[in-house]
């Protein structure tokens, strides 16, 4: 039998890992024909970023190899691929997936790839070893491009338009062997859900938009057999791939399932979704019903520009603010949390334009959480395209991958690549560091809530615009040259300088974690670390908006003691003023009440017992649960 062997490594967090879904769905597809499984082997399916010469001796005698891209594994590929190619010169090796760009780049760069296999690969892996295995032209197999007598053919695109005779690569086994092996007990496994394919939308940065529009079904039975296997299995965290989950009236259904088996097994622990747009009733009651038992993972009302001209020219819709500020309120009046997404320096985006849309969604009612992400170049996207970047002047810097949480130790061979817009016609380079350091200060004062009770207080009770407030605040820190601006140029040092294509991307810091971090978290825990001082010195930019100096004091003991330090113990606490209830009613009421009343709480302590534990729970999985901000109880 010919020898075949897939690879997918994906990126180890923390102990976690993503199952090979795609290379397992392929396999699944092909092996179930009877002349491929009489012919072929499939010999293993690696799914880490392991060293290669710890790979290359599993290897036996291999006929065709085939890898699954994505950006966290790219560089891996091509290293081992090459590998391979010098121990096994004749063995076929085949590059497919998402990072694979719809051209034959890859061919005339890399001499080690024989075959590129574009957009979905069920049918096309199972034709390639078919017409292999009978020695016949590749030529009439769509969505592939391959070398032939000194020249690069690429055939012809193609989708399939039904997926109901798909197998699961659960159900299937294709994971039985990783589950099995004793090597693996260490890992605690995540899973891909996939209930159907396509999206209607064509947002210029959106891989998906690049698929087919309409939405293709997998079969119920199919689904719900894998959420048997995952439950099963006691996979912690499953994630749902469809590009809008909720559009579709049986998505109510597989919810209902999902969270059958949470109830039935107690797995999966958590569900995660990317949610569909315009359906926000529907939405909203599938986050409801996995809100009530703990399996989800953050609500999204992702917005990613404020800006007409901007979501114009990425071919994006958003709802109205209004409809934004509602939809905020009905999560936060059902006790959920919804996070909301901005991009930076998206065609169109200047730097007023960019800090303005961040203002709007917080004078909206966006308290809870917001993530500002670098826009990210994608293959097989319009951004992507050379026409596009000249349409708008995009300027872009390469770094090693912008992926946080993964160890820092990492060898370069197994580092992979991220591709970041820093400039376009309209924000500079300058503009586009200014309106990141900025935005990711606002993310730790306002969302992580260090000065958001200052700010929640100011903007109700003396009409001080959150963004005068902050602007304000932010621009004293820059004159001043105290702590506070020592420790932003310690943790952005980096920021400046990938933007001038001077270093990566990635931030670290020993003291608090071995992984690579987000900004706003490293800035966080050095606030956090240096509470005391951080408070000292904002006491003299926040106390000129206040006449009444024992309000002031009070509110900002309350605000220093809110935040959960590692060293915070259970204690019981006394205020002058009622701020437990002021703080209660204020997003809801127009005119909240501030009563001069004295009040005693017990505040939550801090479990961790070291900045490695505490940057774990309560940053990496707590921050849109607030877990940073302590909980006071009993008020009195």
């Amino acid at each position: 039998m010919k020898h075949v062997y897939l690879i997918q490594p994906n990126c180890l967090l923390s102990g976690e890992i993503h199952l090979p879904y795609a290379a397992g769905a392929i396999a699944a597809y092909a092996w179930q024909f009877e002349e491929i499984a009489r012919s072929y082997a499939l010999c293993d399916i690696f799914f880490k970023k392991e060293p290669v010469e710890q790979v290359l001796p599993r290897i036996k005698n291999p006929y065709f190899i085939g890898f699954s891209c994505y950006m966290w594994n790219i560089e891996y590929n091509l290293v081992l691929a090459a590998a391979i190619k010098q121990k096994f010169p004749k063995c076929i090796i085949a590059f497919g997936g998402p990072e694979v760009p719809d051209d034959t780049e890859y061919l005339e760069m890399y001499a080690d790839i024989d075959i590129l296999m574009y957009g979905e690969g069920e049918i096309t892996f199972y034709l390639l070893l078919q017409n292999l295995l009978q020695n016949k032209s590749l030529e009439q197999i769509n969505n592939i491009a391959f070398r032939e007598r000194g020249e690069i053919i690429k055939t012809p695109r193609s989708y399939n338009k039904d997926l109901s005779d798909f197998p699961s690569p659960y159900a299937a086994g294709m994971f039985d062997a990783i589950m099995r092996d004793p090597a693996n007990k260490e890992y605690m496994f995540s899973a891909v859900l996939e209930t159907n394919r396509g999206c209607p939308y064509q947002c210029a940065y959106c891989y998906w938009a690049g698929t087919v529009k309409n939405f293709r079904i997998f079969p119920m039975e199919r689904i719900q057999t894998d959420l048997d296997w995952i439950a099963a299995h006691k996979i912690a965290y499953c994630l749902n791939a469809d590009s809008n989950f909720g559009v579709l009236e049986r998505d109510m259904e597989i919810t209902d399932y999902v969270v059958q088996k949470k109830k039935e097994c107690g797995y999966p622990i958590k569900y995660e979704s990317c949610a569909a747009k315009n359906k926000e009733d529907v939405v909203f009651a599938i986050n409801q019903k996995l809100h009530e038992v703990d399996m989800s993972c953050g609500i999204s009302v992702a917005v990613q520009s404020m800006s007409p001209t901007v979501l114009k020219n990425i071919g994006r819709e958003n709802i109205s603010i209004s409809n934004f500020a509602q939809q905020l309120a009905m999560y936060r009046q059902a006790g959920m949390s919804p996070y909301t997404d901005f991009i930076l320096a998206l065609p169109g985006e200047t730097y007023e334009s960019f800090m303005q849309g961040i203002f709007m969604a917080i004078e909206a009612g966006q308290h809870d959480y917001f993530n500002v992400h670098p826009l990210e170049v994608l293959p097989n996207t319009r951004l992507y395209t050379k026409e596009y970047r000249r349409q708008f002047g995009i300027q872009t810097v390469r770094s090693k991958l912008f992926q946080v949480h993964l160890s820092t130790d990492e060898e370069i061979a197994f580092a992979s690549r991220s591709e970041i817009v820093v400039a376009t016609d309209t924000m500079t380079r300058e503009d586009w560091v200014k309106a990141y350091r900025f935005s990711v200060m606002i993310q730790v004062v306002h969302s992580f809530s260090f000065l958001r009770f200052f700010a929640l207080y100011l903007r109700k009770s003396e009409g001080v615009s959150y963004e005068a407030f902050y602007t304000d605040i932010y621009q004293k820190i820059c004159q001043n040259g105290g702590f506070i601006r020592k420790k932003m140029n310690t943790v952005f040092q980096k920021v400046e300088s990938f933007a001038h294509d001077k270093s990566d991307f990635n931030y670290y810091d020993d003291d608090f974690s071995h992984t690579f971090l987000y900004y706003k978290e490293a800035l966080l825990l050095h606030f956090m670390d240096n509470r005391e001082a951080f408070y000292t010195e904002m006491r003299e930019y926040l106390l000129p908006y206040f006449s009444d100096l024992d309000l002031f004091e009070d509110l900002l003991r309350y605000q220093f003691q809110k935040m959960k330090h590692l060293h915070s113990k259970c204690e019981v606490l006394r205020f002058e003023y009622d701020w437990q209830n002021y703080f209660a009613d204020i997003l809801d009421k127009d005119s909240p009440v501030l009563q001069k009343k004295k009040i005693t709480v017990t505040a939550e302590g801090c479990k961790e017992h070291d900045w490695k534990e505490y940057t774990k729970h309560n940053i990496w999985y707590g921050k849109r649960e607030q877990k940073m901000v302590r909980r006071f109880t009993g008020t009195q």
